[in-house]
Formats: structure tokens, sequence, C-alpha cells
């Protein structure tokens, strides 16, 4: 028996209730770019299953936590910074719809105690749902030394710079002291969660990795391991799958 695991996936827009046609509510070009997350899952030996958008809140949410064996939160668009007591002042894209169903999805499956993996606007959400803030753009700080974190997704396969781990990290043991790693973001965690601890951090100092070590597993990336091949970036699904596999018992 495999795992399942929920993904979160892209969405472009706010959905026309009115007419209730949600044809294209995910973008062709995105579409492409959560495969990625998907294929990972799949090859690190759980079952994939991308969740769609839904009306009845909490509803699906705890069903969706009773059935599936962990979830992955994607990245996509900024998180509103009314979740973290800000006006906007840099955050782009924001979709409210997103927001709302991807913090309830988390507290569901936060109760449950089961596996949640966050990459890039995925790790920004585990910090906000634990009452942290986030940088709303990194360029708009004006600090020359920082590096150019939006790299394009085109250039999304290769490693541009380096990112120095904790080594009494969780994620320490699954990538390393010292990664190369991608990246493609404008936002970054500012102030920490209640609860988590920074694993994770770059060459000019900016938030790379958070997790949470009373949790079975609760890890969070800013850069995008589903586009590259090395293995200690497979590790991270691999590990978040091996973790699924427990709440079977497997």
């Amino acid at each position: 028996m495999k795992p399942l695991i929920g993904v979160t996936p892209y969405f472009r827009d706010t959905p026309d209730r009115e007419n209730a046609d949600y044809e294209g509510f995910i973008s062709p070009e995105t579409y492409v770019s959560y495969v990625y997350y998907t294929l990972k899952v799949e090859q690190a030996g759980g079952v994939p299953v991308v969740i769609p958008y839904f009306y009845d809140g909490d509803i699906s949410a705890l069903a969706l936590a009773e059935r599936l064996d962990g979830v992955l939160f994607t990245g996509g668009s900024d998180i509103d910074p009314k979740y973290y007591g800000e006006p906007i002042a840099g955050a782009k894209s924001i979709v409210a719809e997103r927001d709302a169903q991807e913090l309830r999805l988390f507290n569901a499956f936060y109760s449950a105690r089961k596996p949640i993996l966050g990459i890039c606007r995925g790790t920004q959400l585990i910090n906000v749902f634990f009452h942290g803030s986030l940088i709303q753009d990194i360029s708009s700080e004006g600090k020359e030394d920082y590096l150019n974190h939006f790299q394009s997704s085109e250039g999304g396969f290769s490693v541009v710079h380096g990112v120095s781990v904790k080594k009494e990290a969780r994620l320490a043991s699954l990538v390393g002291e010292n990664v190369r790693v991608n990246t493609m973001h404008h936002q970054a965690v500012r102030k920490v969660g209640d609860g988590l601890i920074v694993s994770a951090m770059s060459e000019d100092g900016l938030i790379e990795g958070i997790e949470r070590p009373d949790y079975p597993f609760m890890l969070g990336v800013q850069w995008h391991p589903e586009r590259l091949n090395e293995e200690p970036h497979f590790n991270l699904f691999k590990a978040f799958v091996e973790s699924a596999k427990s709440v079977l018992g497997l």
C-alpha cells in the first residue's frame, strides 16, 4: 500500500462565482510547474492527489486530512499580509480563495499530526500559520547585499547559490550542512512563527528553511527541490513519503 499525498495546485485567479465557470482556473502555463511536485512524490513512493478548489471550507479540509496521509503545500501566489497583521506593501498576485483554503487544510492536517512539506509559498504558509511574518518583497528592502532570488522559472533547473543548514536540524540529515539550490521567490520569512526553528540560511542571510521539532514531520524550504534531480533534494521527498508511510503503519 502506498501513502496518498495531497498536493495543492496553482490558482490563476478568483473564480467566477456568478457563472460557476471554472475552466482554466488552473492556468496552462502553471500546470506543468506543479506536475514536477506530483512526479517527485510518485518517484518517492507516494500517490499524489491534487486537491481541487472547494466551497465547504472546514468540512472538506477535515475529510481530506482524514483520508490522505500527508500534504505538500506548493509554490505560487503571495499570501495576503492581513494574515500576519500587515497592509499590502510589496505582496503581489494574492488569491484570497487559495489563502483561505490552504490555511484550513493546514489546520486540519496539523490537528491530525500528519506529515507536512512546504515548498516556497508553502514554507511561507507554515510560518504564517504559526503567527510568523514575511518580507513582502525582497528587492524593496533596500539591502544591496541581497542576492537576486527571483531566478526565472525557465532557469529553475539549475542551482545558483549556496545554503547553510544547521547541523542539529532535521533538514541537515537530508541535504547536508551545505547545499546548492535554485531560487524563484521575491518573499521570505521575516519573523519566525511560534514553535518553529530556522533550519537553513542563504549566503545573504535570508531564511531558506524552517521546521517544527515537536512534530512528526514538518519541513519547509524556500527553494524548489522538485525541479532539481540531485540526491540531496530528492531526499526531502523520500523522507516526507516515508513519514507518510508511518501513518499507514508501514
